[in-house]
């Protein structure tokens, strides 16, 4: 009796072990549900301060949050030709940076489409000289660093020189890099003047090495600076991870601005090695720009093929604007968060 007993014990003690499993597999089923939400983009963003929130929120698990992560290509140097490479080459999803390079790389077939702002798109570029340059006007016959060859940086460079009367011929222009390249070839004496990104305009004055002798969005405020650009194929096979992307970005941004500034703050003067007094004159002194709206204005990317082409950077007239832009993400990404246009009249 006591065998048949310990026997219907150890039958029922399995039942119930095997039942239990079973709800864990089920639990596990669900979790896996979830984790199966969780979409993989390939990106290459920005880095130094045209990609700093964007970064702290990668970091700060904002994205996360929303269910996506990156497998994230990080470059340095000519960052733009990079990404056109990385996107004719079908490596990456999503991408942001300068569009008077993204524009003529999709010109000339880069299978792209620009596909929102940046959390700021007008060119938040300063020029800055050394302490012997009191204008612009003095600025002729000197060294000038642009960054590059083309993009909007050099651009600016022309425009802030045709502001005073000066052209490219009164004055010698070198691609000398961004961020601390740029600000290395300044303290150096290099170059005389440089255009460059914060916080280093900032730096300048700090440290004594230079003063700022202009903003570049003072001089074109209507030139577009600052874009995400989207591979054809994400835009045509996955819609709505591309969508999911692009709402994202603009509420992970909003956060960053509302709710985490003074730690971004903190982040991003540890990032580039500067005080955080530095780092917080630096962003207070562009949060006019700092405007995280999605829709791309055409006004202003019409502006800019303008000037490209009076340059000489584009060869033609780019008639169909839907041959470069899409903004069927970006205005669903704006009607989803309530965001409206800060420069709609």
């Amino acid at each position: 009796m006591k065998k048949k007993m310990l026997a219907f014990l150890t039958t029922l003690a399995l039942v119930f072990l095997l039942a239990a499993c079973g709800a864990k597999e089920t639990a596990g089923g669900s979790n896996a549900d979830t984790d199966s939400d969780v979409i993989v983009l390939r990106a290459c963003f920005s880095n130094g301060m045209t990609g700093a929130v964007n970064n702290f929120a990668i970091e700060k698990g904002l994205y996360e949050a929303e269910g996506i992560k990156f497998e994230n290509v990080q470059t340095s140097g000519a960052a733009n030709d990079t990404v056109l490479s990385l996107l004719s080459r079908g490596e990456i999803d999503v991408a942001d940076g300068d569009p008077s390079t993204y524009i003529p790389g999709i010109y000339n077939g880069v299978p792209a489409k620009l596909v929102g702002n940046m959390w700021r798109y007008s060119g938040c570029y300063w020029l800055i000289a050394n302490n012997d340059i009191a204008s612009l006007e003095d600025l002729a016959g000197r060294t000038i660093g642009t960054q590059g060859t083309a993009g909007g940086m050099r651009l600016s460079v022309l425009k802030m020189l045709e502001s005073v009367g000066l052209t490219e011929d009164d004055v010698t222009l070198i691609a000398n890099g961004a961020y601390q390249d740029a600000y290395a070839t300044f303290t150096s004496g290099s170059v005389d003047a440089t255009i460059i990104h914060n916080p280093y305009a900032v730096l300048a004055e700090e440290e004594g090495t230079g003063h700022i002798l202009g903003r570049a969005w003072d001089y074109i405020p209507d030139y577009y600076t600052g874009t995400i650009i989207a591979s054809d194929s994400i835009i045509k096979n996955d819609p709505e991870k591309l969508q999911r992307f692009i709402t994202a970005y603009y509420k992970v941004h909003e956060l960053v601005k509302n709710e985490y500034f003074d730690e971004f703050i903190t982040w991003a003067a540890e990032q580039m090695n500067t005080s955080e007094e530095v780092m917080r004159q630096a962003v207070e002194s562009e949060i006019d720009v700092w405007l995280d709206y999605p829709v791309i204005p055409v006004e202003r990317v019409e502006t800019t093929l303008g000037i490209l082409n009076g340059y000489g950077w584009l060869e033609d007239e780019i008639d169909n604007l839907d041959d470069i832009i899409n903004n069927t993400f970006a205005e669903q990404a704006a009607k989803e968060l309530n965001l409206s246009d800060p420069y709609a009249k």
